[in-house]
Parts: C-alpha cells; structure tokens; sequence
C-alpha cells in the first residue's frame, strides 16, 4: 500500500509539473514585456499629442503675426497717402507713383517680408529680398493685378514657396493733385531717391492712374523655423520614449520578480515535495499575492501529507486484517458445518472492527477540510452538562460535573459533544467500577478549557509524549485501534485549538484548550 501511495502522489504531482510545463510553452508576451509596450504606446500618443497641439499653436502665432505685420505696413501706407506731403520737401505730392517711390524708399520691411510698388507707367518696385523668385512672376502679376482695383489678401505658391499677400491699391485721388497753376510741380521723373528700392526687370502694362502698394510674406520662410523646431522635439521624443520604456522595462522587472519566482515555485513543484516557499517583501499586492500563495502551499502540503497518511494507515491497519481473513478463508473446511460457521462469526467481527476502522479514518482526513466544523455561538455549560448525560451510559461510574452556570462559546455543537464523549470512553475503558470520571470547564481572558478527569491507571510515561499520535494505544490489551486521541486533537485543531494531557496524582486528565473570537 506505501509503494501504491508513493506511485499515485508521484503520478499526480506528474501530471500536475506537466501541465504547468504545457501552460509555459503557450506563454507569448511576458507581462514585463507586455507593460513594456503598453508604456512605450502610451508615451508615443501622448507626445504626438503634446507635438500636435503645439504645432498648431506655434503655426497659429506665426500667421498672427504675419497677419498683424502685413497690417501694420498696410495703415502705415494709408496714412502716408492719405496725408499726402512729401516728409523730404514738405510740398504735396503730385502723383501716384511719387507717392509709392518715396513710401517705399522710406520703410523697412520685417524678416521674410517683401514691399511692393505697382506705378501707374507699369513699372515695379519693392524693398526686401524676394530672392528671384517673384520678381517677374506671371502669377505674382495676374494675382495683383486682380485685387489692384478693389484691394485685398492675396495668396500663391511660386517655385514651390508659399506667399502671402495685401494689396492696397492707390489713386490719383491720395495723390493730392492740384490744380493751382502756384504750385510747382514735382519732377515727372519717379524714379526714388532712397536707397534699398530696386526696380523689378519688365515691369508691367501699366494703368490707368491707378497704382498699388502690395506687402508680401514668405509664409514658407516664416514656418521653417517652427519645422526645424519640430523636427527636434520629434528627435527628443523619440529619445525620451526610449528612454521611458527602458526605465519602465526595469520597473516592471522589479515590481513583478515575485511573480516570476512564484512560476518558477509553481514549476519547482514535483514528485510531491511542496516544501518550496515565496520570500515576500512589504505590504503591497504583489507582496499580498506572495502570502497567498504561500498560503495555498500551506493547505496543498497539508492536503497531501493527511493523504499520505491516510493511505499509509490504511494499509499498515488493514494489512493484518486482511490477512487473517485470507488465512481462515483458505484453512476453512467447507463440509464441516461448524467450522464453517465459526469462520463466518470470526470473519463478521473481522469486517465490522475494519469498517469501524475506515470510518474513523475518514473522519480524521476529513478533519483537514474547511467543513469539518461549523461554528456557531453554543452553551458550552450546556454542552458539558449533555455530554456528561449521555456519557452516564457507557459504565459503572462516579460521575461528576465542574462547569460554571453559563459559559458561552463560538464552535460546533457537535463535534465538541463528540470529542467529550470520545474521552469519556477513553476514561471508561482505564477506569474500574465505582472510580470518578469528571467533566469541567472554565475559561480565561483567551481561551476556554474543557476536560474530563478520571482517577483510573493514568497515561504510562513513556508513550505521554507520543499518546495523540495515530495508532498510539495506551493500553496493551489489544482494544481499540488508537485513533481516538488523534481525532479529539483534530478536533480541537479545527477550532483553533490543541489538546493536552495533564498530570496529576491520580488517574489522567485529558483537556482540550480552545482560543476564543472563532469566526
């Protein structure tokens, strides 16, 4: 039967290394690595994010000022037309292009800026760099000469550069032309006086009295600036994502290293050794988890051992049994009636002690589970006061009773009758007729303590130590199978508790000392 035992927990803890083995070839990602590439993700979107918003804000703050710098050039024009005298000479201006030469001659324009003259005679000047590119545009014309009447915001895209633009268009009107034969008129020649002001190569067909002011932008030379700076955030984020999921790489490893020792417990765990341990560090989750599952290797290893036991017993008991019956069965003569019949009688008996035997094994495996007691608030005076009734019938006794008139305590009603009663068989079986068997109970600020007495033989000294063990039999008569000790103390382990032998000057106390506060 051990070798039996030894080969079925060794089958199953197999079958269980298997699976855990089958479960680590389906693993993919790790959650290191998982967490890794959540963070690393995360990261991304919130700086593209982050990136997005400041483009739009960057780019929305450049075109504001360039809006608000191609304004400025425009009022600055009005008001010079509108005023109409010439800063240099004080004297009126006479013409269109008198006035636009010399405004031009006069002003500066901001960075990627570019000022524009259209004279009446066809000619164009600016002040600025347009760096080749709309001096003798085509496109730059026909887009002017489009706004020139009624002005406006003008926009095109030349040699793949993107302008920007306002034309105001000038009139004789602005010009302040007069009439008076005393006012001497300005030179015709309107070339400018300034310098800065160059005059584009062709010109254009000219108009009738009408010129045009036209500020332009290098929209494209104003955002380069905000795309090279772009161009290094997105370096530096790119370092910083990098740098996160290294660091978050790291951390996951930390934080999840009792997860990883407690697969590779799990893994450890074969041929029945579940002695392997978490070691847990702190008060977190992951710590929590490595208390729980040292926890559950508690009860497995429990579980295991009570089956080993078991089994153990079973066949260590019922070997001899067993045996006997074999033997009998096969020296039995068939056509000898009686014989036959004192073999029958021999063999019932047999099989009732190992039924009885069974029974009280199981209750002892069962005495590991969860359910094996329920606990309840119960009259523990009460309980004592029961037991000692029923126990009146097993013998010829002095029987007595040590018991408060109200102790109430939280267990199971049943299992304490039953362990009270297992000690009083105990007590009967070494006492004679006439001897006192006492029931007591107290309790104290932790625990409560229920016992029974009796002035019989009491417990030899060399098995004191060893008389809870299973099979451990306090008398040599053969009776009983030495298991009822072992089940009071698993039930008094169940409560919580433990069982203990007293000594005393006469006969034997057994006492059972249960912790108070059960859930």
């Amino acid at each position: 039967m051990t070798a039996t035992t030894t080969a079925t927990t060794t089958a199953m803890m197999t079958g269980m290394t298997g699976t855990m083995m089958t479960t680590e070839r389906r693993v993919g990602l790790t959650v290191q690595n998982r967490l890794t590439i959540a963070v690393a993700a995360l990261s991304v979107l919130t700086l593209s994010i982050v990136g997005l918003i400041l483009y739009t804000v960057e780019s929305n703050n450049v075109s504001s000022r360039t809006t608000a710098s191609m304004s400025q050039e425009v009022d600055e024009m009005r008001t010079f037309s509108e005023n109409g005298i010439d800063p240099q000479t004080g004297r009126p201006f006479t013409s269109v292009d008198e006035i636009l030469s010399n405004f031009l001659g006069q002003n500066r324009p901001d960075e990627d800026e570019t000022l524009f003259a259209f004279l009446t005679d066809g000619r164009v000047l600016y002040q600025g760099e347009p760096k080749g590119l709309l001096g003798g545009s085509s496109a730059f014309e026909k887009a002017v000469a489009g706004a020139a009447e009624k002005g406006g915001e003008i926009s095109l895209t030349v040699g793949g550069v993107e302008y920007e633009g306002f034309v105001l268009p000038i009139t004789g009107a602005e010009a302040g032309a007069s009439t008076n034969t005393d006012t001497q008129a300005a030179p015709t020649d309107s070339t400018p006086r300034t310098k800065g002001v160059t005059e584009v190569a062709g010109g254009v067909t000219a108009t009738n009295g009408v010129g045009a002011f036209v500020v332009v932008h290098n929209a494209s030379a104003s955002h380069a600036d905000l795309v090279q700076i772009m161009q290094i955030y997105v370096v530096v984020a790119l370092a910083a994502t990098l740098l996160i999921a290294g660091l978050s790489s790291l951390l996951a490893r930390r934080l999840l290293s009792p997860v990883t020792e407690l697969r590779r417990t799990a893994q450890s765990i074969s041929g029945g050794d579940l002695s392997s341990r978490l070691e847990t560090k702190g008060h977190d989750d992951i710590a929590e988890l490595g208390h729980t599952f040292n926890d559950m290797l508690d009860r497995l290893e429990a579980a295991f051992e009570a089956q080993r036991r078991f089994l153990d017993d079973v066949g260590h008991e019922l070997r001899t049994p067993l045996t006997i019956l074999g033997g009998h069965l096969e020296t039995m003569n068939a056509e000898d009636v009686d014989d036959v019949e004192e073999t029958r009688t021999m063999l019932l008996d047999e099989t009732d002690r190992m039924g009885r035997l069974v029974e009280e094994l199981l209750l002892l495996a069962r005495a590991r589970r969860p359910d094996f007691v329920r606990f309840a608030e119960v009259d523990l005076s009460g309980v004592v006061s029961d037991s000692l009734a029923k126990a009146k019938g097993l013998g010829d006794r002095e029987w007595g009773l040590d018991v408060p008139e109200s102790l109430s305590f939280r267990g199971d009603r049943q299992r304490l009758t039953q362990a009270l009663l297992q000690l009083a068989a105990n007590a009967v079986e070494h006492t004679e007729d006439g001897q006192a068997i006492v029931f007591g109970a107290r309790d104290d600020a932790e625990s409560v303590h229920i016992w029974v007495r009796d002035d019989g033989e009491g417990v030899p000294d060399e098995i004191a130590e060893d008389i809870f063990d299973r099979f451990c039999r306090g008398s040599t008569d053969g009776a009983g199978f030495g298991l009822g000790l072992s089940i009071i103390s698993a039930i008094a382990e169940a409560h919580g508790g433990a069982v203990a032998l007293d000594r005393t000057t006469v006969g034997a106390q057994f006492r059972m000392i249960l912790p108070k506060g059960q859930k």
